[in-house]
């Protein structure tokens, strides 16, 4: 089998799809490629090639690509950044002479005029894969349903108030798990999906309303949502000490995660005016197996804190 590269294998879809490629294949050939490759001790133990890149050092790129044929492009995360880093990724690829890109892109990332923040970088992201010329497959990753569970959900069961700027938008959380095993099976035959742009959901378009709905059956207790506008939202977010832009030095917040009020209230606003109204058959599609539903993965998670959620939860 042609060798595989996961380009940002040290984070936590990084670590669950490189699981599943070695249950599905123990042979199969990979490179791991992060920036702290101190963090994956464990795969150079198992004779697994650990390379160090930066989506930034264009050189670490073009060493740590060779070879491959397939390149698992999980996207960065600094905002305002990731445009220019993903280039540097692409034109690597490029160099390298590989043949299928596999991009973790965003849930209504199609739609150019999306207001969130995160949705805009994704979007040029995949127009700057369509006119690279190397055979693309889109991963449009929806909201993680985890994060609906233990970022929305948990923190507001003693006040009984989920206040966001989502006005009566709806989505459709997707388990981290579908994520990566969607991941796994394109990555382990890219051809199959050869320029196709998929939409990665759960099983169910919930309003605002059913996923507090769902939080007061699972934790019980009485939850109510209340929507909030932009100005409030950003005013709560400036009462907790929230930095308003995105810096990749912040430190992480006490739930290990390292978000700016900017890029929380945009992704509000995306939500509000339909751009994540959207349900697909695209996890059964790609796997055969239907995506677990919130309910179940908040039951599954709702004790854990968020940074310590792993494959094994």
């Amino acid at each position: 089998m042609s060798r595989i590269v996961i380009s940002g294998a040290s984070g936590d879809l990084g670590r669950r799809v490189t699981n599943l490629l070695l249950d599905e294949d123990p042979g199969v050939e990979l490179t791991l490629v992060t920036r702290t490759p101190e963090k994956l001790a464990d795969r150079v133990a198992q004779g697994i090639p650990v390379l160090k890149g930066d989506y930034t050092d264009p050189e670490s790129l073009d060493a740590a690509y060779k070879g491959a044929e397939t390149l698992f492009l999980i996207s960065g995360l600094n905002l305002g950044r990731r445009v220019s880093e993903h280039r540097n990724a692409i034109a690597a690829a490029q160099r390298a002479g590989i043949r299928y890109i596999v991009y973790t892109s965003v849930g209504g990332g199609a739609h150019p005029e999306n207001p969130a923040m995160s949705a805009k970088d994704h979007y040029q992201s995949e127009q700057d894969l369509r006119a690279s010329g190397i055979t693309f497959t889109f991963l449009r990753n929806h909201l993680y349903a985890e994060i609906v569970s233990n970022i929305w959900i948990a923190p507001v069961v003693e006040s009984g108030r989920l206040e966001m700027a989502t006005g009566q938008g709806s989505l459709s959380p997707v388990a981290k798990g579908d994520v990566a095993r969607c991941a796994a099976v394109v990555l382990l035959a890219p051809e199959r999906h050869a320029d196709a742009a998929y939409e990665i959901t759960g099983p169910e378009l919930l309003s605002m309303h059913d996923i507090v709905r769902i939080g007061s059956e699972v934790h019980g207790v009485p939850i109510t949502y209340v929507p909030l506008t932009e100005e409030e939202r950003l005013a709560f977010f400036d009462s907790v000490g929230l930095p308003r832009t995105y810096d990749p030095d912040m430190p992480p917040s006490p739930e290990g995660h390292m978000w700016a009020s900017d890029e929380l209230v945009s992704a509000d606003l995306a939500v509000a005016e339909g751009y994540q109204a959207l349900l697909s058959q695209d996890v059964k599609l790609i796997t055969d197996r239907e995506p677990e539903p919130l309910r179940a993965v908040m039951e599954r998670v709702k004790s854990v804190r968020y940074d310590q959620i792993d494959e094994a939860v």
